[in-house]
């Protein structure tokens, strides 16, 4: 389970995506496009990027092609890759109002840049992810992000 799509050579059309990661991620990934979409007006490409382990996914920039976040293509989920910190008094209570899950991906995330800095790669299993997710693209897009 959560096996991605890991064949470089064929890129999937829209419907095997749907049929690979089901129903239920269509809605949820819809949710966060739909929701980073009300603030930025946004990019969204078909990218198998970062090596052979990823996978194809998207990768969502705002209008000036800044990167954002990828969302990839698992057997059954998504999940949501970015990198943000948690440095100020805003984002430290944003951070707060994390789920435990939530909590725990920032603590076990893969260090970057700066002492509060990181890369949280967030499977989203279902609906309460959602919220995680909001408050996480909040902290990174310093914008408010409903979910």
């Amino acid at each position: 389970m959560y096996e991605r799509m890991l064949n470089k050579q064929i890129v999937p059309t829209e419907d095997e995506i749907r049929e690979y990661i089901g129903e239920k991620s269509i809605e949820n990934m819809n949710s966060i496009i739909n929701a980073i979409g009300k603030i930025f007006k946004i990019n969204i490409e078909l990218k198998f990027p970062y090596g052979n382990n990823y996978g194809w996914g998207y990768r969502i920039g705002n209008e000036k092609n800044k990167f954002l976040f990828n969302i990839f293509f698992e057997r059954g989920s998504i999940n949501v890759m970015l990198r943000t910190e948690i440095k100020t008094e805003k984002e430290i209570e944003k951070h707060n109002e994390l789920t435990e899950e939530g909590k725990e991906y920032w603590k076990n995330r893969y260090p970057c840049g700066n002492e509060g800095g990181g890369w949280i790669h967030y499977r989203v299993k279902n609906k309460k992810n959602l919220k995680d997710i909001g408050i996480f693209l909040s902290i990174k897009t310093k914008k408010e992000i409903v979910l």
